[in-house]
């Protein structure tokens, strides 16, 4: 009887590691799919492991690119850092402890936790051409913004506000960001050879401009999907890696600096999204456009070939001229298990999927992308599916 019960349940441990096993078949169909939209590097590991690692085009393991706003998610996991060694005591520190002319009006409120959980309602342009590429010193504007919103009360993407932590990290541990974020942050994770953009007045960007090997950029993945162990040494306490994929009160789709994509995401267009566009006094096209919208969809996919049907096949950049920063053309509802992402302009990705312990990163450049398809918004959605 306990032989047949040891039976049963070893039967029952090797058909669950079998069913985390990546399908040789799907994988082989990711590939293909990541060279047919001009990938330069696909790399994948599951359980610590190389899965592939692959380089298509213009692509070369000794290459840098641009990680985009990838940058961000790098920047996420430095705080985690300033963290861990006690540099802060908490997220909820606030940014005039730093800078003294703001310990006046609503600016006091700002802490760094609204900078990088997007909610700090600091007034900003979603295309980065119009103020901020034309200034100078990034961080002087961010510092000199008006406020929006109530520090707290929604979550809008903001690349100005971000942008101010270059400051904050070199206030706190008198290094510049990317100095610091190279000795703290790459060192540990034998990251030597990388580059960072700079604004005129020397500040690195924290919005994008990270360069890196796309054998390293992948290393910060595993940094996540380890909780903070890097080859068995502890980069970052447990706790702060906890802190950096928690979902922000305002926002569940949204960590520190990281996405979370969950397995189950409904979203309902309805006669509520349609009185709040109107009471802003968005246009009347945009308004019957939305309003065709109308419906419950059961995943992201659905949505999005609705979007397209209504908006056209480059939907957000219509979407985006028409809607004003905090409104939103859908509530979501979310459930299930959550992968994390890092995610950039032009289809560059770090996905972590703790469920499959799947990491993986696609990159891309300038040089490659020859229109919207090359996105490869579904990469990660792909990468989960990967599994027998």
């Amino acid at each position: 009887m306990i032989t047949r019960f040891l039976i049963v349940m070893l039967s029952s441990f090797l058909s669950i590691v079998y069913g985390q096993k990546i399908d040789e078949a799907k994988l082989q169909m990711l590939l293909k799919k990541a060279e047919d939209k001009h990938s330069e590097a696909v790399i994948i590991y599951q359980d610590n492991q190389l899965v592939a690692e692959k380089y298509f085009g213009v692509g070369n393991p000794d290459v840098k690119i641009e990680a985009m706003s990838c940058t961000k998610s790098i920047v996420g996991l430095s705080v985690a850092c300033l963290m861990t060694d006690g540099l802060i005591k908490s997220l909820d520190t606030p940014i005039a402890d730093f800078y003294p002319e703001w310990k006046q009006g609503q600016k006091k409120l700002i802490t760094i936790r609204h900078l990088v959980n997007m909610t700090s309602g600091m007034q900003n342009n979603p295309n980065a051409s119009v103020e901020i590429y034309p200034s100078d010193n990034f961080v002087q504007l961010a510092l000199a913004a008006e406020l929006s919103k109530k520090p707290g009360e929604a979550f809008e993407y903001n690349n100005k506000s971000l942008n101010l932590m270059a400051g904050v990290i070199m206030k706190i541990t008198g290094k510049r960001m990317d100095e610091y974020i190279g000795e703290r942050l790459f060192k540990p994770l034998e990251i030597t050879d990388y580059s960072w953009t700079l604004d005129n007045a020397g500040n690195p960007h924290v919005m994008s401009g990270c360069q890196i090997k796309p054998k390293d950029l992948i290393k910060l993945g595993l940094l996540l999907l380890n909780e903070g162990y890097y080859k068995n040494n502890k980069v970052i306490a447990k706790e702060h890696i906890a802190e950096v994929v928690a979902p922000s009160a305002q926002y569940k789709g949204y960590g520190m600096l990281w996405w979370l994509d969950y397995e189950k995401t409904v979203s309902t267009v309805d006669n509520e999204i349609i009185k709040e566009l109107k009471k802003a006094n968005v246009s009347k096209e945009f308004i019957r456009k939305v309003s065709r919208m109308k419906g419950i969809y059961r995943s992201n996919e659905d949505f999005s070939a609705k979007l397209q049907t209504v908006f056209g096949n480059n939907p957000y950049e219509y979407i985006n001229q028409h809607l004003k920063p905090g409104l939103r053309l859908r509530k979501r509802d979310f459930s299930g298990s959550v992968t994390y992402r890092a995610d950039g302009y032009l289809g560059n990705y770090i996905i972590v999927d703790p469920k499959h312990n799947i990491v993986a990163i696609r990159m891309i450049s300038h040089q490659s992308f020859t229109g919207d398809k090359d996105s490869f918004s579904d990469f990660g959605r792909d990468l989960v599916n990967l599994t027998l």
